[in-house]
């Protein structure tokens, strides 16, 4: 679904196991094969060693009834709390428990929000696209304590589609990986990740990337923040106990065309963020397209060569997923108090004279703890409290 990743070839068949399994990590070779053999049967390519981040786009179907019109529990209501309004919408082929309040997710379906039980595709209309530019979207995350491990991807991300063309899938599907067969647009990874990580990634289409001339869309993504060990993982000694339910929150922040994008995990008082913005050329490129509207996608999938997202806690060999259910609930789209209008408006325009005096040796961080600091004199958030504050930030002295 992301970046472009050169892997070396490795041969064997899908039961070849490592010799050792790391973390929650599934290593009964038997299962694994029967599942395997389950997903092939619906048509699902299994995944070789060596590929890319790209191959969600092969490693999951979409759902597609016939005559499009979806009826009963194959509907997928979805309740989405927005503003304080719960509103229904719609998740063709999910199972959705607790009245539409939860979504199961197993492999290795890939979903589409929708505003009505349809799997008509092609209609740019029948998606439901949030206006999320000056929104915040939460939702909580439970794993429980045997959730998606090593080689599982669930997620949640934006793209520009519908695609002009029915594509492969013939689901008008497109993303930043530009694949034959399929679409290529803007792709804005919200969030990819299992017990082990959780990523967020950036891929914009500019069509500049000076070292790729081929590339139309940044397959790599840029920028790209992620969770480490001390981060997220299962167990205490985590700052975020991935066995429990944890909260996840994202912040669309907009001043003028300058996008801040903020990510909070939280539970039992304790909290993980990560920030891209302000000041990158590749987020606001992003931002354009986030304002004109961008089709939600969500689903669950699985690679052997996962690595580039969770290889700092899996290691680089090949890897097994669990293929084990998880949970998102509550889902809720709250606007940001003070936030202006999500479209462009004007940003802090620099006056005649310096702005408010910069206390002797501050800094703007966005750590919480005044860790995460910028220490950089041109950056506007790092001028003066004032700056600071309306980048959400917290001013520190040094």
């Amino acid at each position: 679904m992301v970046r472009f990743l050169v892997c070396l070839a490795f041969t064997g068949v899908s039961g070849v196991i490592a010799d050792t399994c790391r973390g929650n990590a599934t290593c009964a070779t038997q299962l694994e094969d029967e599942s395997l053999m389950q997903v092939r049967r619906l048509g699902v390519q299994a995944g070789p060693i060596g590929g890319n981040k790209g191959s969600f786009a092969h490693n999951s179907k979409p759902f597609i009834a016939q005559g499009k019109g979806v009826e009963g529990a194959d509907a997928g209501e979805l309740l989405i709390n927005e503003d304080g309004v719960w509103n229904t919408y719609y998740l063709p082929g999910a199972t959705t428990l607790d009245g539409g309040k939860t979504v199961k997710y197993t492999p290795p379906y890939r979903f589409y929000l929708m505003k009505n039980p349809t799997t008509d595709y092609s209609n740019a209309d029948n998606f439901y696209k949030p206006a999320f530019a000056g929104k915040t979207f939460s939702v909580d995350i439970d794993f429980k304590r045997n959730g998606p491990s090593c080689g599982c991807n669930l997620n949640f991300y934006l793209v520009s589609m519908p695609w002009p063309t029915a594509g492969q899938d013939n689901d008008h599907y497109c993303d930043a990986q530009c694949f034959p067969g399929l679409g290529c647009c803007a792709e804005f990874d919200m969030n990819e990740g299992n017990m082990d990580v959780q990523q967020v990634t950036n891929h914009a289409c500019t069509n500049d990337y000076g070292s790729h001339p081929d590339w139309q869309c940044n397959k790599w993504g840029d920028p790209e923040v992620k969770t480490h060990s001390s981060d997220f993982g299962p167990g205490a000694g985590h700052t975020i106990d991935s066995g429990k339910l944890f909260t996840f929150s994202q912040k669309f922040d907009v001043r003028g065309d300058d996008f801040t994008f903020t990510t909070t995990m939280s539970q039992e008082g304790r909290q993980v963020v990560q920030r891209m913005g302000p000041g990158s050329n590749q987020l606001n490129a992003m931002l354009t397209e986030i304002q004109k509207g961008m089709v939600f996608v969500t689903g669950y999938w699985f690679a052997k060569d996962m690595n580039w997202m969770d290889g700092e806690l899996c290691g680089d060999g090949a890897e097994h997923c669990n293929m084990n259910p998880a949970y998102l609930s509550n889902w809720r789209l709250t606007s940001n108090d003070g936030a202006p209008a999500p479209g462009p408006a004007p940003g802090p325009a620099p006056g005649p004279s310096p702005p408010a005096p910069t206390p002797e040796g501050g800094k703007c961080c966005w750590g919480g703890d005044c860790s995460g600091c910028s220490t950089e004199p041109s950056n506007w958030c790092n001028q003066n409290q004032q700056n600071c504050e309306a980048c959400t930030g917290q001013w520190c002295a040094a």
